[in-house]
C-alpha cells in the first residue's frame, strides 16, 4: 500500500510540474513566430481562439487550477503513505 501511495504521489506531483509549465509553453508556441501566430487563429475551430487574451487567460488560469490540485493530491498521498507507515510500525 505504501508503494501505490508513493506512486500517485509521484505521478501527481509529476503531472502538477507540467501543468504549471504549460501556460508559459503555450504563450511561447502560439507567440513565438508571426507566421505560427497567424496559422493558428486561422485554424479550425478550437484553435481559432487561441490568440484571444482572455481564452488565454482563462486557459492558463484552468491548466494552473488544476496543477494546484494535483499538487494538494500529491500531498496527500504522502501524508497517506506516512500515516499508513507509522500504523505499520505500531502494529509491530
Amino acid at each position: 500500500m505504501r508503494v501505490l501511495f508513493k506512486l500517485l504521489s509521484s505521478v501527481f506531483l509529476g503531472w502538477s510540474v507540467l501543468l504549471f509549465l504549460s501556460p508559459a509553453f503555450l504563450y511561447w508556441f502560439i507567440h513565438g513566430s508571426r507566421e505560427r501566430y497567424l496559422w493558428i487563429i486561422e485554424g479550425p475551430e478550437p484553435f481559432r481562439y487561441f490568440g484571444s487574451g482572455p481564452y488565454q487567460l482563462w486557459m492558463s488560469i484552468g491548466l494552473v487550477g488544476t496543477a494546484v490540485l494535483f499538487l494538494m493530491a500529491s500531498f496527500a498521498f504522502s501524508i497517506l503513505r506516512k500515516r499508513y507507515f507509522e500504523r505499520e510500525k505500531h502494529y509491530e
